[in-house]
């Protein structure tokens, strides 16, 4: 197994990837509340505290992948990967919450009184940056995500989009008082509707991550294309008990074999390593498949045999 450990290309690379991140939100973050300090705009000064709270989740990337991009030892012998999950499982439980909370806020102001804001240019400038901004970080960090193979890298790009889509109701906020007091309105409509897609990104994000921590099965289809490359292999009669569960970062796989019962051991042996081999080409996430060999017999399956007489009955 190749030493990933953290000083390994993918985990420097990942390293890079969120201090960006993190030095673009201590900036907005700073942009943002002088902005919303000057033009009163206390959707401004709020969105540069959502700014500066996303610097928890940079800061979980950055220190997570010195250890889990560390190769399996003697307390870990299946790798580190499992804690990438438990740092994406955080950052989607960071997007909940702030998904959570900017939906209370704006349903809350819902037919209340606005409170005045003298907007500025310079604030509509600073939100619109932070949107700007946001979205290229998010596709440069996605794109890194995809070459490193980081579901935590990934969850952090959603993160980040969702604090750009956070600040879509507050540029409206700040371009409305320019306009006319009457659409003040607006803050508390967007604000609602951008909470709906970050819970959605956060539903996205904990999905997976909570699949991996109670060792869920992979998709359908992912299973389906492990028990067609089993079944196609030569020598192979049929197979039972495929069982697929993701875990760790990856997808471990394990199933029984079926062969002739004349064979020899050594012949068994092949055939299971080609079954083995096959199903690791199916996904790129399969980290390890262990496959049982044991003779056809006329039950369906050597277990549930009590007798010899069964268990060598063709």
């Amino acid at each position: 197994m190749p030493d990933i450990s953290q000083n390994s290309p993918d985990s420097k690379k990942i390293q890079r990837t969120a201090l960006v991140g993190l030095f673009l939100n201590v900036f907005l973050s700073l942009l943002k509340g002088y902005a919303g300090f000057l033009a009163g705009s206390r959707a401004l000064i709020a969105d540069a505290v959502h700014s500066f709270s996303d610097l928890t989740t940079d800061i979980a990337v950055i220190v997570g992948a010195r250890y889990w991009t560390r190769p399996p030892d003697e307390s870990h012998p299946i790798g580190h990967k499992g804690i990438e999950s438990a740092v994406s499982f955080f950052i989607g439980l960071m997007l909940l919450f702030a998904g959570l909370a900017i939906g209370f806020d704006s349903v809350k102001s819902l037919g209340a009184k606005s409170s005045s804001v003298d907007s500025s240019f310079f604030a509509v400038f600073a939100a619109s940056v932070s949107l700007v901004s946001k979205e290229v970080l998010f596709r440069w960090t996605m794109k890194k995500a995809k070459e490193t193979g980081s579901g935590a890298l990934a969850a952090n790009a959603w993160h980040h989009r969702s604090d750009g889509f956070s600040s879509i109701p507050v540029l409206l906020a700040v371009i409305a008082p320019l306009i006319s007091s009457k659409l003040n309105f607006l803050d508390s409509i967007g604000g609602v509707i951008v909470s709906v897609f970050i819970l959605k990104t956060s539903w996205d994000v904990l999905r997976p991550a909570f699949g991996e921590v109670v060792n869920a099965a992979p998709p359908v289809e992912i299973v389906g294309k492990f028990q067609d490359a089993a079944i196609n292999v030569i020598g192979v009669k049929s197979i039972h008990r495929l069982r697929a569960r993701m875990q760790g970062g990856g997808i471990f796989v394990d199933l029984h074999l079926q062969l002739d019962g004349e064979i020899s051991v050594k012949e068994g042996f092949l055939i299971a390593k080609q079954v083995e081999q096959q199903i690791t080409e199916c996904d790129s996430s399969v980290r390890d498949v262990i496959a049982r060999i044991e003779p056809v017999v006329c039950c369906g399956d050597a277990d549930k045999c009590v007798s010899q007489k069964q268990l060598f009955t063709n």
